[in-house]
């Protein structure tokens, strides 16, 4: 603020008389802390600039100005494009469990809405004002409400895996697996935070299983952070991108050391030979049969695949995973009677 005041620069001397971190006994310390300071200005996008008398011929010494020109933002102008976008955007925002995070989505909006020169299809505030809805035919989009009452922990959750995520820091966590409930320890180097279906996934190295994997934010619980949080733990992979691994196909997943199979997927399964089952499955044709040959290392998932289609798929080979299948099937038949 002081150098946004000025008329003409600051220099050195002016400054330090202005702030006593800067008035030590060693002259060289209170230097090196003014330069820290200004470094912080610079990362933050504050221009602050030295201005020497060979530039400008009124001065006796040099000193520092703020470039306003470069540190007044230009105007917003959004098309209704961009507008749709960021309500899009705002809708992951949102999908964070308890918090503030609504009220700054909204907030930021309504701020841009207001530089707005026309009224853009899509509603910025949420829900849209009625008067809105009868003027013209919004996209709408809908947020439910979280009434969990577990929200605030939820929240707290998510901030602190965010928080490690940026900081590269390694985390300690309880995780229950989604296929069997078990509950391990897991110590995850957290590389990055996606929305799917519904739920936050933070995508990381575990050391566990020694490769990357995905766990739902809401199967995680005891959280503990690795002390020093300015000092990463880890480096993230040059060529990491958190879509890849989101996305991944569940067949390809490694929850246990691969076995080779192959299963039969006929007419009433068809959709499921679509699927991906990863750079390494061998497929053939027989009749209206299709054969998959593949290392199978999700046994968990294939065995509610094949149970979910009542015969529509068949293990043809893989003595661990017809010993599994036959386990969920013996326990089905104690459940619940010949």
């Amino acid at each position: 603020m002081l150098l946004m005041r000025a008329r003409s620069p600051v220099t050195f001397r002016e400054i330090k008389e202005q702030f006593t971190s800067y008035q030590t006994a060693n002259v060289e310390a209170g230097l090196r802390a003014f330069e820290r300071d200004k470094a912080d200005l610079l990362e933050l996008g504050v221009p602050v600039r030295y201005i020497t008398p060979d530039e400008d011929d009124a001065l006796e010494e040099g000193g520092y100005v703020v470039e306003l020109k470069r540190y007044r933002l230009p105007e917003v102008n959004l098309t209704t494009d961009e507008v749709s976008a960021l309500v899009l955007a705002a809708s992951v925002a949102r999908a964070v469990p308890g918090g503030s995070t609504p009220k700054i989505v909204d907030l930021t909006l309504k701020k841009l809405a207001f530089d707005a020169h026309e009224q853009p299809d899509t509603p910025i505030a949420f829900p849209p004002p009625a008067s809105e809805i009868t003027q013209r035919e919004p996209v709408l989009v809908h947020f439910p409400e979280n009434r969990a009452a577990n929200a605030k922990q939820a929240s707290d959750r998510f901030a602190a895996i965010e928080g490690a995520t940026r900081n590269r820091k390694r985390v300690t966590i309880r995780y229950q697996s989604g296929g069997t409930g078990v509950v391990q320890t897991r110590d995850v180097d957290p590389y990055g935070l996606v929305y799917r279906q519904a739920s936050w996934v933070l995508v990381g190295h575990c050391h566990l299983r020694e490769d990357i994997r995905n766990f739902r934010l809401d199967r995680i619980s005891n959280l503990k952070i690795a002390p020093k949080p300015k000092s990463p733990d880890f480096e993230r992979p040059a060529d990491f991108d958190v879509r890849t691994h989101v996305n991944q196909s569940p067949w390809t997943f490694a929850t246990v050391a691969a076995e080779q199979v192959e299963i039969e997927i006929t007419s009433d399964a068809a959709d499921v030979a679509n699927e991906d089952f990863g750079p390494d499955a061998i497929r053939r044709e027989e009749g209206d049969s299709v054969f998959v040959s593949f290392p199978c290392g999700n046994p968990e998932f294939v065995v509610s695949r094949v149970l979910a289609t009542k015969g529509g798929i068949v293990v043809r080979q893989g003595e661990r995973l017809l010993a599994k299948l036959n386990d969920e099937l013996q326990a089905i038949k104690e459940r619940y009677g010949a």
